[in-house]
This record gives structure tokens, C-alpha cells and sequence, in this order.
């Protein structure tokens, strides 16, 4: 299993262990993932989780990860149905200390809303918004590939916790490291 991949099942296990009971629904599992990379991007310019995201008729979502959350991790979790059980402790190892910062800062943040309020809070964002009208057209695809620019948006109803100048510099950084990363790849 790819470094990467552990990563999020360990995110995944980090919001599952916070929730009543060890378990959490997978809508509202997703949302606190994207919150969270979304925040942690515009504040330190890069993405916790290394997942390609997808706009969904129920918002963001980190492809990858949605994967993860729908079969069984034998000793790590368990699916039921939308319902991911932790059975296993999160190994926080796999985190920087701004991961998990903004990991606890969401939880803090939005850990209480259900699945269909950050649903809806979701809807309000311009990755989720580009695509807005083809996901509610039924003759349409219901998923398409978000511009990882988008995130660095600041939505119209700002009650996030983001600071213009920090974003920008975030968003400099991050296109110096997807550079750079994409001049070595080649």
C-alpha cells in the first residue's frame, strides 16, 4: 500500500474515532475531508491528503478517499451500509503538525453539523459551484474533475476561517511546488 494511500485511511480513521461511537456517516466524512484540505491549502499551500477531487450532486468530494470508505479495511474499519466503524487507533505518524491542526481545527468547526448541513455548506463553495448547473441537469454527468485552483476561492458567504493574504501566498507556494514537482515527474 502506497505512503499516500495510509495517509487517508488514517484521516478517514482520524474523523471516525472523533465521532459518537467510533462511527461516522460517508457524506459527512467526505465533507470534513475537503473542509479540511481546502483549509489547510489556502493556509499552508498544500493539500493534507494527496486525492484528486471530484464535484458530486452533494459537493466536493476526494476521490481516493471515497474509495477507501466504501469497502472494508480489515482491523483498521469497517462499512455498514454509509457508516464507516473505527477499529483501530488513527497513527497520527503519518501527519505533519499543520495536518493536524486543521484536522482538529474542522472537527472543532463543523465535527457537530450532520451530513446534509455540510452538504449544503459545500454548495456554497466555487469548486462545487463551476459545475452547479450540469449537476442538478439529469441529462448530465454527475461528476467532473475539480480545478484544485478553486479552492484557493474565497466563497461569496465568507463565515470561513481564511485570510486573503495568506491565501494568496498559499496559492504562490503551491503552484511553485506543483512546478517543481511536475518538472521531476517528467
Amino acid at each position: 500500500m502506497r505512503l499516500s494511500d495510509k495517509k487517508n485511511i488514517n484521516a478517514i480513521l482520524f474523523f471516525a474515532l472523533k465521532s459518537a461511537q467510533k462511527k461516522i456517516n460517508r457524506l459527512k466524512l467526505m465533507k470534513l475531508l475537503w473542509l479540511a484540505d481546502r483549509i489547510h491549502l489556502n493556509k499552508y499551500g498544500r493539500l493534507i491528503l494527496k486525492d484528486t477531487y471530484c464535484a458530486l450532486p452533494n459537493g466536493p468530494v476526494p476521490s481516493e478517499s471515497l474509495n477507501f470508505s466504501k469497502c472494508d479495511q480489515p482491523g483498521i474499519f469497517s462499512v455498514v451500509k454509509y457508516t464507516i466503524h473505527a477499529e483501530a487507533e488513527c497513527d497520527s505518524s503519518f501527519f505533519s503538525k499543520s495536518d493536524i491542526e486543521v484536522l482538529e481545527q474542522v472537527w472543532t468547526l463543523y465535527g457537530k453539523k450532520n451530513q446534509f448541513e455540510l452538504r449544503d455548506i459545500s454548495h456554497q463553495f466555487p469548486e462545487w459551484k463551476r459545475f452547479e448547473d450540469d449537476l442538478k441537469n439529469p441529462h448530465s454527468l454527475n461528476s467532473y474533475n475539480i480545478i484544485i485552483d478553486d479552492f484557493f476561492e474565497i466563497p461569496e458567504n465568507n463565515k470561513y476561517p481564511y485570510n486573503k493574504e495568506e491565501t494568496q501566498k498559499s496559492r504562490a507556494a503551491f503552484h511553485i511546488h506543483s512546478r517543481i514537482q511536475s518538472y521531476f515527474s517528467t
